[in-house]
């Protein structure tokens, strides 16, 4: 039985891998070596920018050393699905939706920046940004823990945030509240988005109403 979240990632249908603060790829599972024809003997501890070397439809690249998703390692809100091509190592060219989540890392007041890549069904120009992914996907090989069991991770100021998020809070109104920082605040939402498998405030606080959290 798998036991852990990183051995999980590492047998998901999907290509998972992450980066650290410097851009640097800390995780590369099969499905990423599949997809782009790059081991992770390659890609681990390479410049994620020059491993993926994405770029849009008009060829314009996505991958930079400055990238501003690259930088979520220290905080922010990840962005809704991003379509990009890429040439795979045998010379393909691949068109793909590759999404975003954060996750805690054992770094302080860092976060690791995990995306998940699926390639696109669809390879038509004029449905690029509309990313094409397959309406009805095949299941996922392991089954997500239930919901309740996410909301019991939560610690009792995460809980606290939730509420006040849920009654329409925006971030400077509850630090105020909290008599936290406002960056307190957002890295909170952000532990607590991570805890309860969600990928935006909206999110959180349908499941904080679906769970009698607010």
């Amino acid at each position: 039985m798998l036991s852990s979240f990183p051995e999980l990632m590492l047998h998901s249908i999907d290509g998972v891998f992450a980066i650290g603060a410097g851009q640097t790829v800390l995780f590369w599972n099969h499905a990423c070596e599949s997809i782009t024809g790059i081991p992770a003997a390659d890609a681990v501890g390479s410049c994620c920018h020059e491993v993926l070397k994405g770029h849009d439809q008009n060829g314009r690249s996505l991958c930079k050393s400055d990238c501003p998703v690259g930088s979520l390692a220290k905080g922010g809100l990840p962005p809704s699905l991003l379509p990009m091509r890429i040439t795979h190592q045998d010379g393909q060219k691949i068109q793909l939706c590759v999404g975003t989540m954060l996750m805690p890392s054992p770094t302080q007041n860092e976060w690791a920046v995990v995306h998940v890549m699926r390639r696109s069904r669809d390879t038509k120009t004029t449905d690029f940004f509309a990313c094409g992914i397959d309406q009805h996907p095949e299941p996922p090989q392991a089954q997500p823990e239930p919901e309740r069991h996410n909301a019991a991770l939560l610690t009792k100021r995460e809980r606290d945030v939730l509420r006040l998020l849920a009654e329409g809070g925006r971030a400077d109104a509850i630090s105020g509240q909290l008599h936290i920082s406002a960056t307190t605040v957002r890295n909170h939402i952000q532990r607590l988005m991570a805890k309860l498998n969600v990928h935006s405030r909206h999110e959180a606080v349908a499941f904080a109403h679906r769970h009698s959290l607010a």
